[in-house]
């Protein structure tokens, strides 16, 4: 049992009998608390949280609470203190939650990012441990030919270096692309396959 006071006004006999009636938790005193009260606490909450929907949960909730709680009031001044405090105190609870939320979202989604950017990082360090593993496995002719092809030279120029044919060249680079292939990942072969594209 929850008791409200404050200052006693003289009151009217009909607000005696709404008093008594809410204190004995009549339906009909609530549902004249909430014609009465409903709206005026909502534009009052909508001042602290600027969305009306948000107001009316907030409003809702405390009606809820006082059914709940089986408060008592022995004053009119005293049931409507309450009623504005408390709207101010939720409403004011509520805003903290939110920012609360909003620094762990922002949080959470900065530590995702990370997470992503470090996966990323790691996909294309494996890749490449698998590639140059692979490359290493390659016999010798065919391994120069391969790492003057990803050198960016073109296929005339590693025939003059290497004093073979452009044919030689192209073959030389096709049983690259296969032994890479049986070498490495599925995943990590499509990933790199762009530099090979043009040795199929």
């Amino acid at each position: 049992m929850y008791l409200c006071s404050s200052y006693i006004h003289p009151m009217k006999q009909e607000d005696v009998i709404f008093l008594q009636k809410l204190n004995k938790r009549k339906s009909d005193a609530y549902e004249a608390l909430y014609q009465d009260y409903y709206r005026s606490l909502v534009l009052y909450a909508l001042n602290f949280v600027r969305q009306k929907k948000i107001a009316e949960d907030i409003v809702q909730d405390l009606f809820i609470s006082i059914w709940e709680r089986e408060m008592t009031f022995i004053s009119l001044l005293s049931l409507k203190t309450f009623l504005y405090n408390s709207i101010k105190n939720k409403s004011l609870n509520y805003i903290k939650h939110l920012e609360v939320e909003e620094k762990y979202i922002q949080f959470t989604l900065e530590n995702v990012e990370e997470a992503i950017d470090m996966d990323r990082e790691m996909d294309e360090e494996e890749i490449y441990r698998q590639l140059f593993l692979a490359i290493e496995k390659l016999p010798v002719r065919c391994r120069e030919v391969f790492e003057m092809y990803m050198d960016g030279k073109r296929n005339d120029e590693i025939a003059e270096a290497l004093n073979i044919s452009i044919e030689t060249v192209k073959t030389q680079k096709k049983r690259a692309v296969k032994h890479l292939k049986s070498r490495m990942s599925a995943y990590a072969f499509i990933l790199v396959y762009f530099i090979l594209s043009d040795t199929k």
